[in-house]
This record gives C-alpha cells, structure tokens and sequence, in this order.
C-alpha cells in the first residue's frame, strides 16, 4: 500500500507536469499569435492585430490553467508530505499523516489527472487548429495525460474509494481532521489584512462539504446506491476545496509580508487566487446540488432504454 500510493501521487504529478508544459507553451503562443483588436481598443496599434492574449476567453483559458496548476503544485506538496510524514514520522504525528494519506491520496491521482487533462484541453484550445497538429507537440500532452486518468485504478474507481471506503466506511474520520486543520488554519490567518476574500469562500466551502458528506451517509439507509452516485463530484468537490486551503496558504504568505519573490510575483499571485475563488470554486455548488438531487435520475432508466 505504501508503494501504490507513493505511485498513485505520482501519477497524479503527471497529470499536473503536463498541464503545466501545456501553460507555459500556450502562454507563449498567446502572446506571439496576432488576431483581431483588444476589445478596449488597439494593444499592438503598429501592427495587422493584437496578440490573442488581450481577449477575454483567452484569459479565461489560460487563467484556469494557470489557478489549477498552481493549486496543484501546493497540493502534490502537501500530500507528499503527508506520505512522508507516515513512513519517517513518529508517534501521533504518523498516526494522523496516515489517515490524511488515506483520505488524499485517491484526489492526488483522480483530481490532479482530471485537471491535469483539463489544462491539456485548455492548452491545445488556445492554438486553435494548430494544437491539434503534430508540429506543436500539444496534442501529445493531451494524448499523455489522457492515459493516467486511467491506470493506477481509474479516477471512476479513486472517486469510489474515495466517498466509499475513506469517508464513509470509517465514519468521516480523516475528513473531520482535515477539515478541522483548515478551520485552524482560517482563524490563525484571519488576523492578516487582506485574508477575508480568500478566507470567507474557503470557510464555506469547508462547511458545505461536511454538511454535503453527512447527506450522502444519512442517504445510504434508504438508497444503496448513494455513493456510488454521488462518488465522482464528491471527489471533485472535495478537490476544489483543497485547492481553496492551497491558495490560501499561498496567500497567506504573500499577504504576511512572508514571501520574499518580489512584488511582481506576489501581485500575480493574488490576482491568480482571486480569479481561482471567483471563478472556479462556485463549481462545487453546481456539483454539490447535483448530489443532493440523489440517485434516482441516474438509476431509473431501464437497461434496455441505453440504446
């Protein structure tokens, strides 16, 4: 078990390599790709257009690449160490690293890989046509992170595990505990200026996926089917609350006078994390309400009706 989780980390570490490569290629090539006008008016006046990254959707793909590559940087991390934690650590400290391995360790490969492929899509959608093509090489990350949701147990059967075996069959457990870290973590912080906006949407976060995890246990006496329904937006719910708490660790550092990257940097920095709680975390209601509605649009379809 030690040597499939160390293995599953890594293949989710695959997944989050090659959404970065796919960032920092369509990064340049927005910047370099010449088409239409800012919609503020001429950046590049001198020349036919403007480079692609002035426009909107653009920045709307290259962004959520950028938050989720970040985030998962910070996670890979701070899974590691748990693992680490669990085989050189001792006493109460080891004790609590393994729970936490057990917990993470399915969203490390399934979440990482997920948005791993998800950065690839992104990355190839910025070049157009011309990501699709052999020339650029984008296509190869799409097809190579494409395969790691796959071994090391799929990210269907990371997502059962995950609802089935790490939260419910043990109570929640490890989940209280991390959840309870986070919460600590949210007051200690609250005391630095500028933390509430990434504080406030990570405290409901927190809160909604405890409540969301009591609903799909309670739901289990009268539906056997309820977590494996709900198992594949569990994990991603769960996800992106995690990479909530990464954000604001990072945060955290820059606005505590911390970081020692220079102001560039930590400007950047806010600004990813603002556009991370702002635009991608609102998923998790979407995903959460999907859970709630329960199981029975998913299981009242006759088998003869998947024709």
């Amino acid at each position: 078990f030690t040597m499939m989780n160390y293995e599953r980390l890594s293949v989710g570490i695959q997944g989050l390599s090659a959404a970065q490569t796919a960032y920092q290629w369509s990064c340049e090539y927005a910047r370099e790709r010449l088409q239409s006008r800012a919609p503020t008016g001429p950046t590049n006046p001198n020349g036919a257009a403007d480079p692609i990254i002035v426009h909107p959707d653009v920045r709307r793909m290259l962004l959520t690449q950028k938050a989720l590559v970040e985030a998962g940087r910070a996670f890979a991390v701070y899974v590691g160490k748990q693992l680490d934690l669990s085989k050189f650590g001792e006493g109460e400290d080891k004790v609590r690293a393994a729970g936490m391995v057990e917990l993470l360790t399915p969203i490390a490969k399934a979440f990482l890989t997920d948005k791993g492929f998800e950065g690839t899509v992104l990355g190839q959608q910025c070049y157009g046509g011309h990501g699709y093509v052999r020339e650029w090489g984008m296509e190869q990350l799409v097809r190579d992170v494409r395969i790691a949701q796959i071994y090391e147990g799929t990210n269907g059967i990371q997502a059962m595990d995950l609802m089935g075996r790490k939260v419910a069959a043990n109570g929640a457990k490890n989940l209280s505990v991390l959840l309870d870290e986070i919460r600590a973590f949210c007051a200690d912080a609250a005391s630095v200026a500028g933390m509430d906006e990434f504080l406030a949407p990570l405290n409901d976060a927190v809160d909604n996926l405890e409540s969301l995890t009591r609903f799909v246990m309670e739901s289990v006496a009268n539906d056997p089917n309820a977590i494996g329904a709900a198992a594949n937006d569990y994990l991603h719910v769960m996800g992106f609350t995690l990479y909530s708490y990464m954000w604001a660790m990072q945060c955290r550092t820059v606005l505590s006078g911390e970081s020692q990257q220079g102001e560039d940097f930590n400007k950047a920095k806010l600004q990813t994390a603002r556009f991370f709680v702002q635009r991608l975390l609102p998923q998790t209601q979407a995903l959460s309400a999907a859970i709630r509605s329960g199981s029975d649009a998913m299981m009242d379809l006759a088998e003869e009706a998947f024709a």
